[in-house]
């Protein structure tokens, strides 16, 4: 038996004259070549599975997220507010919602181009995520309008507390070709069930709200082509910019 051992192939093949060990089954070499095809197989099935899972992730994000600022498109906002609502119905609980608008964005669009608009848009859309819960929805509506919805607020405060936040972050100046900008928001609010009890409903309060706000906004909300330049201020110039200031926010 020792014999037969030390003439034995670690890959089970046995050599000319060698003895095979009892009750061990000896493959031959086209079954190890059969073997060797069906893992690489294998290999290459679990890569493609995968690469499709990843594919197919990649396609639901697009088609829920805004190909501009990666907030979230309007159907996709619609279905987290309808859920939202359904949550809030069965605890007992209030769905705070923020239509949100800014004014002067067309005059910056017009003077700078779309480029420059995007950017803002982009830097618009980091602001105001950077003023809301982790749980809370912000999504681009369309434009220069977008909304959040704020799951499980304890009153109206709470929501009117939030909008002052996003309006106050938004206001911070904007730079484009070294020029200050500034822009500001109009924020229409309401609230689930006191304003309404479906999307539609709550969606169109909060817009009413804010077109009657933006109507009484008289004064001038964009100062194009500023006379003092971005590199001739002083840091400590812009110590009311740096609060919360955004990595790569400045434009």
């Amino acid at each position: 038996m020792a014999y037969g051992r030390s003439k034995m192939l670690l890959n089970g093949e046995v050599l000319p004259g060698a003895s095979p060990l009892r009750g061990v089954p000896v493959k031959t070499t086209d079954e190890l070549r059969e073997i060797e095809t069906l893992r690489a197989t294998n290999a290459l099935l679990v890569r493609e599975i995968a690469a499709l899972k990843e594919r197919e992730a990649r396609t639901q994000q697009l088609a829920h997220r805004d190909d501009l600022t990666g907030l979230y498109n309007r159907r996709r906002m619609r279905e987290l507010l309808d859920s939202a609502i359904a949550e809030a119905a069965r605890h007992g609980q209030r769905v705070g919602l923020l239509f949100i608008d800014l004014n002067g964005f067309k005059s910056i669009n017009d003077a700078y181009g779309h480029a420059a608009g995007d950017r803002i848009l982009s830097h618009v859309a980091t602001r105001i995520a950077g003023r809301v819960r982790t749980g809370d929805i912000v999504c681009r509506f369309g434009g220069d309008e977008f909304v959040v919805v704020l799951p499980s607020v304890p009153d109206a405060k709470a929501v009117a507390r939030v909008a002052d936040a996003i309006r106050e972050r938004l206001a911070l100046p904007y730079w484009i070709d070294d020029n200050e900008q500034h822009l500001t928001a109009a924020i229409g609010e309401s609230m689930y069930p006191h304003d309404g009890e479906s999307a539609d409903v709550l969606l169109h309060r909060a817009d009413q709200t804010m077109y009657r706000l933006k109507a009484r906004l008289t004064r001038p909300m964009i100062s194009l082509g500023s006379t003092q330049p971005r590199h001739s201020r002083r840091r400590g110039d812009r110590s009311s910019d740096a609060d919360g200031e955004i990595p790569g926010g400045d434009l």
